[in-house]
């Protein structure tokens, strides 16, 4: 798909930036109740309850999409099926007019910025567009009237809230040319939010204030930290097999596994949506909620519902409208390596596809196994140059720490090699990978 964009700066396109800062504190909050747990009603601020938990595919809970309500399904909508999405019609991609000229609504109560220990605004992070603050809602502000002028279906409805958060994510531009962009995000995650399924998927929205500033669920963790946090545990312990991913066991990322492309399937075949910057730092983790009981003690339990989260760089596969060039933006070694291309960075129509999104999310398991965040070994010359390379990645990571997790025929191997293949040879769907993904876990489950 090829959409007009403005032409890109080649020097700032080839830099690399970095990870989620490291200036994230998880340990000093402790995680809030995301909508979800928090609502005893539907509100315009609460998405559905979580999804059903389900048995996937021995004692192993995940997320089977339930039927929403709210909604009205149009007949050409996929529905789910058991813990399968049903492929989708090409006349089900959502109208890119209703999207692109919708107004985002707006965050129906005031907030206040938190201050760190220095008297300083607080942040969960920065990217390249943003920064993103923690924030406390201020009592008794929740206004009357929540909705905007636009179409029913990018609108949530008005309705009395039940609670509000105590904590949220305020997402700001930090450049004047980020504007736009976080504009276009807002429309997006209200597009996908009112979705059948979307608030299984998707990070919680609020809505905006000074239409390009973002209100969102304050969900500390990401999976970036909780890989990190993983690994630093792995260093210090005598017990951990040396060959199991970095997550935990086998069954575990299997589970992470699953959940993610079953994700990434939904945005794709049934939002109509590339998300174009996939990686561990954009992948928020909320608690499952806690049913009183113990977890169980099954070797695939994973307690984390991953949200896909900052849609910044994302686009409906349907548009034809000029956009904003992202490209700039993504982080190298997560980004697919027909992207990387001079040609392509220089060509002002380039833009991430369905193909890239596989890649990175192949990119970003292939790290929960490893543990190294930065995925390929050697300088950041070398890094790059292999990121040029991605299909031969998995030789390339086999070469550095945590190589020895990724075993030549193994189940990380057979999981990952076909979303990370050549473009033009066979690069699996996301759909197909899911297929995949479960045929596979039948066996190795059910063989552990």
């Amino acid at each position: 798909m090829a959409t007009p964009r403005r032409l890109s700066q080649l020097n700032r396109a080839l830099s690399t930036p970095p990870t989620t800062p490291d200036s994230i504190v998880v340990s000093d909050l402790k995680a809030p109740q995301t909508p979800q747990q928090q609502r005893s009603g539907p509100s315009v601020l609460t998405p559905p309850t979580s999804p059903h938990l389900s048995r996937w595919p021995h004692g192993t809970e995940t997320q089977t999409p339930t039927s929403n309500p709210n909604h009205s399904s149009p007949t050409s909508h996929p529905r789910p099926r058991g813990n399968h999405l049903q492929p989708l019609q090409t006349n089900a991609l959502p109208n890119q007019t209703e999207v692109e000229c919708s107004t985002a609504p707006q965050c129906p109560f005031d907030i206040e910025i938190l201050k760190d220990s220095r008297g300083r605004d607080a942040y969960f992070g920065t990217g390249a567009w943003s920064i993103v603050y923690k924030a406390t809602v201020r009592t008794g502000s929740l206004t009357s009237s929540c909705t905007q002028t636009g179409t029913e279906r990018l609108t949530p409805p008005s309705s009395p809230v039940s609670s509000l958060p105590l904590l949220v994510a305020v997402k700001k531009p930090v450049r004047r040319d980020s504007d736009e962009i976080l504009r276009n995000e807002a429309k997006t995650l209200s597009y996908l939010q009112n979705l059948p399924h979307g608030p299984e998927f998707i990070v919680p929205f609020y809505g905006v204030l000074e239409q390009s500033t973002i209100v969102l669920a304050a969900i500390p963790l990401t999976l970036e930290h909780h890989i990190r946090k993983c690994a630093e545990a792995a260093s210090n312990s005598t017990s951990m097999i040396a060959t199991s991913p970095i997550i935990g066991t086998m069954p575990t990322w299997l589970v992470l596994a699953h959940k993610l492309i079953t994700a990434l399937a939904w945005l794709h075949n049934e939002a109509g949506v590339i998300h174009g910057d996939l990686k561990p730092g954009n992948i928020l983790l909320s608690p499952l909620p806690s049913t009183g009981l113990d977890p169980p003690m099954d070797s695939s339990f994973f307690n984390y519902t991953p949200l896909l989260a900052d849609f910044s760089s994302s686009q409906l596969r349907s548009t034809t409208t000029p956009t904003p060039n992202t490209l700039s933006a993504v982080t190298r070694e997560y980004t697919a390596p027909e992207l990387l291309s001079s040609a392509v960075l220089r060509n002002p129509e380039s833009t991430a596809t369905t193909d890239s999104d596989v890649f990175s999310l192949a990119v970003t398991l292939l790290v929960a196994v490893t543990g190294q965040m930065l995925v390929y070994p050697g300088s950041v010359l070398q890094r790059q140059a292999m990121a040029t390379q991605g299909w031969l990645m998995l030789s390339h990571v086999r070469n550095g720490v945590g190589g020895e997790r990724v075993a030549r025929g193994g189940v990380v191997e057979k999981m990952l090699e076909p979303a990370v293949r050549k473009i033009g040879t066979g690069r699996i769907d996301a759909m197909e990978w899911l297929k995949m993904t479960e045929e596979l876990a039948k066996t190795s489950i059910g063989a552990s």
